[in-house]
């Protein structure tokens, strides 16, 4: 059977027990500042091209989203990131620490490039997460500085570590998906025909406290709620929300950002349940 109909299948499945169930995200992204230093040409927010207006999220902010997670008894997967790299922000070893203390059951993660990674950092902060993805972006060689090699040899040696850390290399010339059609390295002409479900597992918040329609918004061009004014739970059950999963329901086409997005997310059988 086509892929496609499968997907749009399950899709179809999950949004009827969405609805006689509702359940909450299984997925949450916190962006704490919207900046990254990576080239990549497949990125619409590498250093080049980033034209968002420069925001951090404030510790206040932060703390309670974390506050408001723990109220909610979250045990799926939380990264500390989004369209952006984390180690920008010299609070995140901190941040980290708090949602580790507030969330003990969560999967705590977040992807780095590695670029502003140290030896002592990576040692600080591994102790907070369940994982440390280091995407590294070359150009020709696959050599990694001398601190990711430190780090890397340390976890070879310490079976904890080991398991933690996952190393990747990635041109930086890669052409990967359209990333709702932003991607500066690949355009579509035509909507695909698979569904997207990202709307009914993943929760994304941006530095400025505002929620995107997904981790594709990299611009956030749309906004369907703001934790700075509504808790997380009214904004994921609200009616931007619903709005959009009702689009999504009847196809890409029905949002902008979706129609020349061909991001395809094989979630739905893989979700985490809360107990």
């Amino acid at each position: 059977m086509n892929k496609d109909i499968i997907n749009n299948l399950k899709c179809r499945i999950y949004y009827a027990y969405f609805l006689l169930r509702k359940p909450l995200f299984r997925y949450i992204e916190i962006e704490t500042v919207n900046r990254c230093n990576g080239t990549c040409s497949f990125c619409p927010v590498n250093k080049f091209q980033d034209s968002r207006k420069y925001a951090k999220m404030s510790t206040e902010l932060f703390e309670k989203i974390i506050n408001q997670l723990s109220d909610l008894n979250y045990k799926g997967e939380l990264a500390l990131f989004s369209n952006n790299e984390p180690f920008l922000d010299d609070r995140i070893i901190e941040f980290a620490k708090l949602a580790r203390e507030k969330l003990p059951h969560a999967y705590i993660y977040l992807y780095t490039n590695g670029t502003l990674l140290t030896y002592k950092s990576a040692m600080e902060i591994e102790k907070y997460l369940n994982k440390i993805i280091i995407d590294w972006y070359y150009e020709d060689k696959k050599e990694v500085n001398k601190e990711i090699k430190k780090i890397i040899k340390r976890s070879e040696k310490k079976l904890k570590l080991r398991e933690k850390i996952d190393l990747f290399y990635i041109s930086k010339n890669r052409v990967g998906s359209t990333r709702g059609g932003q991607a500066p390295n690949k355009k579509i002409e035509s909507t695909v025909s698979s569904l997207c479900c990202l709307n009914l597992l993943q929760f994304v918040i941006r530095s400025n406290g505002k929620v995107s329609l997904c981790c594709n918004d990299a611009m956030g061009k749309y906004t369907l709620g703001d934790v700075n004014k509504q808790s997380l739970s009214d904004i994921w059950y609200g009616q931007k929300f619903n709005i959009a999963r009702k689009r999504n329901m009847k196809g890409r086409q029905y949002i902008k950002l979706c129609k020349y997005c061909d991001t395809k997310e094989d979630r739905i059988l893989k979700w985490k349940t809360n107990k």
